[in-house]
């Protein structure tokens, strides 16, 4: 299995949901799709989703600009 790439946000461990995406043999864009209820259901808990995902984005092979996130420790447990 491949090493993960840790990235330092802002004072913050995270990872690329791109990164993700492949460690769970899941299409990205179903990820993001999963993600986003997950942080309805934070926000419905009276939860920080930020605590657990930061919006991000990254530019395609073609140059155009594609959501993404990066997820922290607690976002990787979830």
């Amino acid at each position: 299995m491949n090493e993960l790439t840790i990235i330092e946000n802002n004072g913050i461990l995270v990872i690329d949901s791109r990164e993700v995406a492949v460690m769970v043999d899941k299409r990205h864009a179903d990820l993001l799709r999963d993600i986003r209820k997950y942080e309805e259901i934070l926000t419905n808990a009276k939860m920080r989703s930020l605590d657990f995902f930061l919006k991000s984005s990254y530019k395609d092979a073609k140059g155009e600009e594609r959501d993404s996130c990066l997820l922290t420790r607690k976002g990787c447990e979830f």
